[in-house]
C-alpha cells in the first residue's frame, strides 16, 4: 500500500514538473500577451523620375477667366539629394540629407500626399507614425518652384508596426505641392513619379474654381484671374480620361486663400 502511495505522488510531482507549475504557466501568459515589437520596415524598391524636356517653349493655357503660363527653372541632371539616415522608429527621427550640386535651396517634405514642410538645412526631425509612412523630399530653388530630376528627389515609404506596405514603389503617382493654404504668388506645382505627361499619354487634370485645364508638360506655372479663395483638384490621368490607379493620383478638393505679400 504505502509503494502505491509513493507511485502516486511520484507521478503527480513528474507532471506538475513537466507540465510546468502554476507560476510557470502564469508567466507564459504574460509573455504571450505582451505585443511583440516590429521593427520598422522599408522597401527597397526605387521610384524613377522621367525627367522632362528641356525646352525654350513657354505654354500658356487660358480659360474661364483663368490662366496658367509656365514657369522656366534650372534643373540641372548633376542636382542631387540622398538621404543617409538609414535606421527609423516610431516618433522624432533625424533625418541626415546629403545635397550636391546646388548652393541656394529648400528641401521640401512632402509626407502622405499631404502634410508640407520646408527646410533649409540637411539635417532636421521628423515623426514617424504607427502604420505607412510615405513621404517625398525634395529640393526646391529659392522661389520655391521644385528641382525635377531623377537625384534631386528621395521617396520613402517606413512602415511602422506589424503590417505590410500599402504602398507600391512601382506604380505611377501624382504628389500635390502647390498652390498652399495660404499664397501671396498662386504656382501650381506637382512632382510626378514612375510615369511623364505627353499629348499621347499620361496628362495632368487640373480644376480651378471649377474650370478644367489639361497639362501635358510637367513644369510649374504661375496662377492669374484668381479670387480671393479659391479651390483646386489635380489627378493623373491617362490618355483616354480616366484616373491612374494609385492613392495619391486624385488630390482631392483643395483650397488656397490668396494674401498681401509679407
Amino acid at each position: 500500500m504505502k509503494f502505491l502511495i509513493s507511485c502516486f505522488w511520484f507521478l503527480v510531482f513528474w507532471l506538475f514538473i513537466s507540465c510546468g507549475g502554476p507560476e510557470t504557466k502564469v508567466e507564459e501568459q504574460i509573455q504571450d500577451s505582451i505585443p511583440k515589437l516590429t521593427e520598422p520596415k522599408i522597401s527597397s524598391d526605387e521610384a524613377v523620375i522621367i525627367e522632362p524636356v528641356v525646352d525654350d517653349e513657354i505654354v500658356v493655357l487660358e480659360k474661364g477667366g483663368i490662366k496658367l503660363t509656365e514657369i522656366k527653372a534650372e534643373n540641372k541632371s548633376d542636382i542631387s539629394i540622398e538621404l543617409q539616415t538609414k535606421q527609423f522608429k516610431e516618433g522624432v527621427n533625424e533625418l541626415n540629407y546629403l545635397v550636391e550640386g546646388i548652393q541656394d535651396y529648400n528641401i521640401a517634405t512632402v509626407e502622405n500626399n499631404y502634410t508640407l514642410n520646408y527646410f533649409n538645412q540637411n539635417v532636421f526631425e521628423k515623426e514617424f507614425l504607427y502604420g505607412n509612412n510615405v513621404f517625398l523630399s525634395f529640393l526646391t530653388h529659392l522661389n520655391k518652384i521644385s528641382v525635377k530630376t531623377n537625384k534631386a528627389n528621395v521617396l520613402k515609404n517606413v512602415v511602422i508596426g506589424d503590417m505590410e506596405s500599402l504602398f507600391n514603389m512601382k506604380q505611377p503617382h501624382l504628389f500635390y505641392y502647390l498652390p498652399q493654404e495660404n499664397t501671396s504668388n498662386p504656382i501650381l506645382d506637382f512632382y510626378l513619379v514612375n510615369t511623364s505627361i505627353a499629348e499621347e499619354g499620361n496628362k495632368v487634370k487640373v480644376i480651378i474654381n471649377e474650370v478644367e485645364f489639361i497639362i501635358n508638360k510637367w513644369a510649374a506655372y504661375e496662377i492669374s484671374g484668381l479670387k480671393q479663395s479659391n479651390t483646386i483638384r489635380i489627378q493623373l490621368i491617362n490618355q483616354k480620361g480616366d484616373l491612374v490607379e494609385g492613392p495619391f493620383n486624385d488630390s482631392g478638393e483643395r483650397t488656397f486663400n490668396l494674401i498681401e505679400p509679407s
